[in-house]
């Protein structure tokens, strides 16, 4: 399957949308169906019940009906995010120029989840404990919204492996060290999954290239850069294929995969990405190095793993009552409640934690703080 896809929209006879079907599940490693639906007019969009999906909102308003009325009307907007298992039935009615992403599987044997999940992406700024980042992620190069995780009950890929889904913006490069050609990158390889990679807004100039085989600490060969622009997707699908390597720090060789690098300047790129298999919220990504996620089951044998996963736990439970309060109109019900409390808490937390990566930021003189203060948890 190609590594680089450009967004085909489709009008879909008998609907107001149209659609561009950005990768189908027989052309993947993830075996996931990737979809785009945007409104031209009011209109409705009903997802197949036997299967199981994902629904992220990009823009617009939405309502979600539920079939028979067996729960409340959900009230969708951008940056509200939804797991449906089998069994639900549910229209999506939408208004003028609403778009969303839809990911569904072929059959309900890759649905790994049971329970209706709703996401509001506002309360996971809210979900860090002490200096302990847990679902909202600033970083001097990106800021990573992680809707959906490892222990989360939702798709499997057809390798039977729970899949994560986060919401990215990639930041400009100014500043971060250079590559062995003098530029300024963003380095990624991620040697143990796959990972597709939306984007639907890009400010500025963008490019993203892949690493050939084989893979080399000096004299890297490449593939061309490719220009990125809001009906991109790049894709990381190598998954047995690549180049053994022996470092210090590794013992025993290990087989590095997915090599890139991402180029922008005087802007941004915002993205949805899937990983098969899901990170569990543990990563490691340094300036200056290719950055992965560490392989799952090492990840899952640490005591910091175990402490992760405790934490997380009751943001959890609050990133989802809120949500759900929300999107039923009855937030003001869980004002002064402990789930609310927990969440003024953790975005103080969260407020703290990026006050001191601004610091170091200055510190360091590459004036990266610049770039990440409007990306910056809100203050109220």
């Amino acid at each position: 399957m190609t590594k680089f896809i450009k967004n085909v929209w489709q009008k879909v006879p008998g609907t107001t949308f149209i659609h561009a079907q950005i990768s189908k599940h027989t052309d993947n490693p993830e075996g996931l169906n990737f979809d785009r639906i945007r409104f031209l007019k009011a209109g409705s969009f009903r997802p197949k019940p036997d299967m199981g999906n994902i629904i992220s909102m990009l823009r617009g308003k939405a309502r979600l009906y539920f079939a028979n009325g067996d729960y409340p009307p959900l009230r969708l907007d951008k940056g509200v995010h939804l797991y449906l298992p089998p069994g639900v039935m549910t229209v999506v009615e939408s208004e003028p120029e609403t778009e969303l992403i839809h990911v569904s599987p072929p059959s309900a044997a890759q649905a790994g989840g049971h329970k209706i999940i709703i996401r509001n992406e506002k309360y996971l700024a809210a979900c860090a404990s002490g200096k302990q980042l847990l679902r909202w992620i600033l970083t001097p190069q990106y800021l990573s919204r992680r809707i959906f995780l490892h222990h989360d009950q939702i798709l499997l890929s057809k390798s039977g492996n729970p899949v994560s889904w986060f919401h990215t913006t990639m930041f400009d490069v100014s500043g971060l060290p250079e590559n062995d050609e003098g530029v300024a990158v963003f380095k990624m390889s991620y040697n143990s999954r796959t990972e597709i990679n939306i984007c639907y807004e890009v400010k500025g100039t963008a490019r993203v290239r892949m690493a050939q085989h084989p893979y080399q600490e000096k004299s890297q060969l490449w593939d061309p850069w490719l220009t990125l622009d809001k009906d991109s997707t790049y894709h990381l699908n190598e998954t047995t294929v690549g180049t053994q390597f022996v470092s210090e720090n590794s013992p025993s060789p290990i087989t590095l995969r997915n090599r890139h690098e991402v180029q922008i300047v005087d802007g941004h790129v915002s993205l949805f990405c899937m990983f098969d298999p899901a990170p569990t919220g543990i990563e490691n990504h340094q300036p200056g190095e290719y950055s992965d996620y560490e392989p799952l089951i090492q990840v899952q044998q640490t005591s910091r793993h175990t402490t992760f996963t405790n934490e997380l736990a009751k943001f959890d439970k609050m990133v989802d009552s809120l949500s759900w309060a929300e999107a039923t109109d009855k937030l003001e019900k869980v004002y002064k409640t402990p789930a609310w409390e927990l969440y003024l808490q953790g975005r103080s937390a969260q407020a703290d934690i990026e006050t001191t990566l601004v610091k170091s930021l200055i510190e360091q003189g590459n004036k990266r703080e610049q770039i990440i203060n409007k990306w910056r948890c809100p203050s109220n």
